[in-house]
């Protein structure tokens, strides 16, 4: 695993937070989170997501390490995380309205399981293929669904940020759970919308199909989304399946 959270071009603050813990057990963890709300607020919002959720899922080698164990752990990571946000942002001044967008992946033996909410992703790349492992949560993406806009003008739409699931804005959330089967060489992408806005699928892909070390592979994302604007903070954490 290899993760970092890049400022950008254009902003003064970095609210989008990485946090990895690739022994943990019984799963290694990453969690990236894009935070949101008034001055320093989403920052907050995000570190505190990224360091409840990957504490929260760590149990030692004697837990249960099933599938169906992994889904629990990390839905009521979130939750948890969800209440801790929302409590701080009702209590605490300057924190009002904060939140953040989170996606999470658990490491299993043979499949790696991915939370999330709002419009962080999570990808897929194997045998020169690049798959989107989430579905926004935003109005963007409903209208995509919808069929009233395309991909392609969802891009430039004035609606582009508008989410509509996050951590710490209500009381309660929904995380949505998803799953991919692992083999040897698959790597996982786990990103904020700082990359996505930049780069399409397609350039991402292209970076991928370079077959890049890891943490190179991360450099060149970055430094990718930075020479087309950086308009935003730019999260990347990347998993490899080793043998």
């Amino acid at each position: 695993m290899v993760g970092r959270a890049d400022m950008g071009r254009q902003r003064s603050n970095n609210e989008d937070s990485v946090g990895l813990e690739p022994q943990a057990r019984p799963w290694p963890v990453a969690v990236l989170a894009d935070g949101m709300g008034g001055y320093n607020a989403g920052e907050v919002a995000s570190v505190m997501a990224v360091e409840l959720i990957t504490t929260s899922v760590q149990h030692g080698p004697a837990a249960d390490e099933s599938m169906l164990a992994a889904q629990c752990e990390l839905t009521d990571a979130l939750h948890m995380a969800n209440t801790a946000i929302y409590a701080a942002a009702q209590s605490t001044p300057g924190c009002s309205g904060m939140g953040t967008t989170v996606v999470a992946a658990l490491v299993l033996a043979s499949e790696v399981l991915i939370a999330h909410l709002g419009d962080s992703r999570a990808y897929a790349w194997r045998a020169g293929r690049l798959q989107r492992l989430t579905r926004d949560h935003s109005l963007v993406q409903q209208d995509i669904d919808a069929g009233l806009i395309s991909e392609a003008d969802a891009r430039t739409s004035r609606y582009g940020h508008l989410v509509t699931r996050a951590l710490g804005v209500m009381p309660q959330v929904e995380p949505e759970l998803n799953h991919w089967p692992l083999q040897q060489g698959d790597r996982i992408l786990l990103c904020s919308d700082g990359l996505t806005d930049m780069l399409s699928d397609a350039s991402l892909a292209s970076l991928f199909d370079e077959n890049l070390p890891l943490a190179r592979l991360q450099e060149a994302l970055i430094e990718a989304a930075n020479a087309a604007g950086g308009k935003d903070n730019i999260g990347v954490v990347l998993i490899e399946q080793g043998a």
